[in-house]
């Protein structure tokens, strides 16, 4: 069950259609409105449930975990498309640093969240990890076929990631320019892969 109080008089039937109502509920929150937005009291209006029958902690982050296990696989799907690893380095790089504000936002509100809920912490921990797989795995690809450096993926991975989320952190409250931001990964970038990467930025290099 999804987080669900059990109702003395339901049925199971009714349990399991009623976990997916409010699940689905959560989702649209979610995505409209952020994690902040699935409070009780709101979940109860958009599921057309009383709000004593769910654990509201438990269905966020399902939810939240959910939505970020379908947005890796699309970025997956859409990074593996391209034909080499220095092709999909360069379209992983892109999403990541202009993913949309909504998305970086919720990213966020998870991190802060996850405090004081061990189950938003799990999700918003395997969603790192799903992350950090994704980027290690094109430096290994890249790392095999010659077009990367022999180097340690994971520690490669982690560093990009991390300055991604730092830029987007940054680009969510207007601090330092964009041209500024993509600087700072453009370098980071030419340091440990020795590829040049970011529109218009070569220049900035010299």
């Amino acid at each position: 069950m999804l987080g669900r109080k059990r109702a003395k008089t339901a049925e199971h039937e009714d349990r399991v259609v009623g976990d997916e109502e409010i699940l689905a509920a959560a989702k649209t929150l979610l995505a409209s409105d952020g994690l902040i937005a699935i409070t009780p009291q709101r979940l109860a209006a958009a599921a057309g449930v009383p709000a004593d029958r769910f654990d509201v902690e438990a269905v966020a982050a399902q939810a939240y975990r959910e939505t970020a296990v379908a947005e890796i696989a699309e970025v997956r799907r859409t990074v593996l498309a391209n034909p080499s690893p220095v092709e999909q380095m360069r379209a992983l790089l892109s999403w990541l640093s202009t993913a949309p504000e909504d998305s970086d936002g919720v990213r966020l509100e998870a991190w802060a969240l996850a405090r004081h809920n061990p189950g938003l912490r799990s999700a918003v921990q395997d969603g790192e990890a799903a992350w950090h797989g994704l980027v290690a795995s094109v430096i290994r690809r890249g790392a095999r076929s010659g077009e990367f450096p022999q180097a340690d993926a994971d520690d490669i991975a982690a560093h990009v990631i991390s300055l991604i989320d730092g830029i987007n952190a940054y680009q969510l409250i207007g601090y330092r320019s964009d041209f500024d931001r993509m600087r700072l990964l453009t370098r980071v970038v030419q340091a440990e892969l020795g590829m040049i990467w970011g529109p218009k930025l070569a220049d900035a290099l010299s």
